[in-house]
């Protein structure tokens, strides 16, 4: 009886040993699974705040060559590899360039290109699709010779494609993962999610660029314009508003030599005993005389749209045409000439206080209207616009045999205003190397209504 208790006691207590024995491996089992998926959640969890770093990172950087250098570093972070490498496909070559490396193999990977269907990277910038290779010796599209030339061992790598809108510009690659044998699908899956950011963020920043470089086109157009804008004024002071505009339109092109036959007024205005005025004027008081005098003469020819030719000593050579300004030039003319008496008038009362010497001035003004050249005149070097022929001398001697305070014109410019002002006929004036004498009138009175 003792025997058989016995045995029922010692079958009982193997098996609770037994059972021990099982729960206890189902416990290290479950132990270890714990332990796995603790570290593989932990693994998880450092890889999605490396990603949320990197994602931060990359859609900061505007600069396209900063960001590719970014990539480069935050992938080797990431993927814990040894060397990283980014090569950008120039369309124009059909061939990958190394942009940026990382790693030992940097200083001779940068001289090197690759093309498209030659090695890994080849491949998978050619076909589109990411490459995981295990053993890279092992694999037939795998190029040696870049190990050959750079020193590099790799073991195991990782490429993806780099794509802007569907469109691939270059692959990414990281080598030899830091303590493993070699990457794997979780790590191909990683950085493919990698790449898609970097994607996003190379377009981001490269479209900044062009934006960027087309705003400081625009800016330098801009100033460009700013800066053509002073020099043509600064121009307008010395040369025709014709030749202004004309060097305006024409920025590229050389200015000919030659000119036009045009239909035009030409004015002459000329200080009467201006000579016998200034002798008394230091050389200084004469220059601040004719710069108060030129001015106020100048302002008026130009408020008839009439254009300064030229200033002769105390001269000044005004014309007047149909392009210049609306209406009929001739009469434009005429009534700058009226308005200059009045002008100097005007003058003269000022004088009378600070300067009595010049209280008596007065001017003649002679106008005639007809056929003359318009052009540039001079050498290749050395040019100047102005207007010549017959009609010009005939001006300037109309001016000459005026009186003091006097506007006259010829019979030419008469017939054309004739309906607007009054006018007196008088003696006709010989002009050299014309048969005929030229008809003159003086004006009387300005025109009370515009011409049509």
């Amino acid at each position: 009886m003792k025997k058989q208790l016995h045995d029922q006691e010692a079958s009982y207590l193997g098996q609770l040993q037994a059972f021990n024995d099982i729960l206890a491996q189902r416990v290290h089992e479950a132990t270890a699974q714990i332990q796995d998926d603790a570290q593989l959640l932990e693994r998880r969890l450092r890889e999605m705040e490396a990603m949320a770093v990197v994602s931060l990172a990359l859609s900061s950087v505007m600069n396209v060559d900063r960001l590719l250098e970014l990539i480069m570093d935050k992938s080797r972070d990431v993927m814990h590899a040894e060397a990283s490498s980014l090569l950008l496909l120039k369309p124009e070559t059909q061939r990958l360039h190394f942009h940026v490396a990382r790693g030992a193999a940097e200083a001779a990977l940068r001289s090197m290109t690759v093309a498209l269907g030659q090695g890994i990277a080849g491949v998978v910038a050619q076909t589109g699709e990411p490459l995981l290779i295990s053993d890279a010796y092992q694999d037939p599209r795998f190029d040696p010779s870049y190990d050959q030339r750079s020193g590099f061992q790799t073991r195991s790598m990782l490429t993806v494609p780099l794509k802007v809108k569907d469109v691939i510009t270059g692959v990414v690659q990281v080598i030899n993962k830091v303590g493993q044998a070699a990457f794997d699908e979780h790590d191909l899956s990683l950085f493919q999610a990698f790449a898609s950011q970097a994607s996003v963020a190379l377009e981001n920043a490269q479209l900044y660029e062009r934006t960027r470089a087309i705003g400081e086109d625009l800016r330098e157009a801009l100033e460009q314009e700013r800066r053509l804008a002073i020099e043509k004024e600064k121009m307008g002071a010395y040369i025709p508003k014709q030749v202004v505009d004309e060097i305006a339109r024409n920025r590229e092109q050389k200015l000919a030599l030659g000119g036009k036959a045009e239909r035009l007024t030409i004015l002459f205005v000329d200080i009467v005993g201006f000579t016998r005025l200034a002798e008394p004027m230091t050389p200084q008081e004469v220059v601040s005389f004719l710069n108060v005098y030129m001015t106020a003469m100048t302002e008026v020819i130009e408020a008839e749209d009439g254009i300064i030719d030229k200033f002769i000593g105390d001269g000044i050579m005004g014309i007047f045409t149909s392009s210049s300004g609306e209406g009929n030039h001739p009469l434009r003319a005429v009534r700058a000439g009226m308005r200059m008496q009045e002008r100097l008038s005007e003058l003269r009362r000022q004088w009378k206080r600070s300067c009595p010497d010049l209280a008596g001035l007065q001017i003649r003004v002679g106008i005639n209207t007809g056929e003359v050249v318009t052009g540039n005149v001079g050498s290749e070097t050395r040019m100047d616009y102005t207007v010549v022929g017959d009609n010009v001398n005939v001006a300037s001697r109309i001016e000459t045999t005026c009186r003091p305070g006097e506007v006259c014109i010829s019979e030419s410019t008469y017939k054309d205003v004739q309906a607007w002002v009054v006018a007196t006929k008088l003696a006709p004036i010989l002009v050299k190397n014309r048969v005929q004498p030229v008809q003159t009138y003086v004006v009387h009175m300005l025109p009370t209504h515009e011409a049509s």
